[in-house]
């Protein structure tokens, strides 16, 4: 599989469809213009978010078409072998940065770097924050995301209620964002439904994390938007393992793990709802808030 780039080639991006794996990519097609390149990138979320992407030339992937040079992908798809001219895809996962455990940021880099020999490496995915947005204007709002797509990685309801409440009775202004299709069942919890939110597009959840002082949330992509916007981010694991590849790693932020009250990781999966208290969780986000108003990082 061929890796290092050809200066005249044309360059397709292919993402994954899940929020976090192409906030993660686009660290690779930031790297791949700040050295000349001008890939085109085939994502529903980078469309979503054209705003804070300025400059990319990007189509949802419905609307895929052509034939390139180079196709890249974290993964081959039938999409990316129809895009390609040769038929032929450079999937990221199986190039030697990948072999080696680290943090998928990274990993990417690395790619960047050793198998693409790009020589202007950045850690970031070049998302901005577009002027009409007033970046932590709601200093005292906490952006909440309670649910994800992965059910095995997300919190109970009850406690992320529980939590609720403990930031209220702290002068915080806790809202959970939910996908409109989730909105119905929230609903069901009169706890939880005077503080819900939901949006229809990408870009407006992304403006509403943007203007808020913090963001806490399982798991998942909204974690890692966050992150990359610069919003202080409290992401809840299951494991370290899992934490150490997938955590928001942009800007400031902090995971927070459940109490490791078993050896063997099938039981650590099965049972880290029990063992990650809301009272570690709060605490967690004390430490955060603290470590922001000092500047640490």
């Amino acid at each position: 599989m061929k890796a290092k780039l050809d200066q005249t080639a044309t360059i397709a991006v292919v993402m994954p469809a899940a929020i976090g794996d192409s906030l993660l990519m686009m660290v690779l097609v930031n790297n791949l213009i700040r050295n000349g390149y001008r890939p085109v990138v085939f994502s529903w979320v980078v469309k979503d978010l054209t705003d804070w992407f300025p400059g990319i030339d990007v189509h949802s992937g419905r609307d895929a078409a052509g034939s390139f040079d180079r196709v890249i992908q974290l993964r081959t798809t039938a999409l990316g072998v129809a895009l390609a001219a040769d038929g032929e895809v450079c999937e990221m996962t199986r190039l030697a940065a990948f072999q080696v455990q680290g943090h998928m940021i990274d990993m990417i880099v690395a790619v960047a770097r050793d198998d693409f020999g790009l020589a202007n490496i950045t850690r970031h995915n070049g998302i901005t924050v577009p002027n009409s947005i007033r970046f932590r204007a709601h200093e005292r709002r906490v952006a909440i995301h309670p649910t994800g797509s992965h059910i095995e990685k997300i919190w109970p309801r009850k406690k992320f209620v529980a939590l609720v409440d403990k930031l209220v009775q702290r002068d915080f202004q806790p809202t959970l964002l939910v996908a409109p299709c989730e909105r119905p069942t929230w609903l069901l919890d009169q706890d939880a439904a005077e503080r819900l939110h939901s949006f229809e597009r990408l870009a407006d959840v992304a403006a509403w994390i943007a203007e808020s002082g913090w963001f806490i949330g399982n798991d998942s992509g909204l974690g890692h938007l966050a992150s990359a916007l610069g919003v202080p981010t409290l992401s809840l694991f299951m494991r370290r393992g899992i934490a150490r590849t997938w955590r928001p790693n942009w800007g400031r932020g902090a995971i927070v793990l459940p109490y490791n009250l078993f050896v063997v990781g099938a039981l650590k999966e099965r049972y880290w709802k029990l063992a990650l208290t809301g009272s570690r969780v709060l605490r967690s986000f004390e430490r955060l808030r603290l470590d922001d108003e000092r500047g640490v990082n």
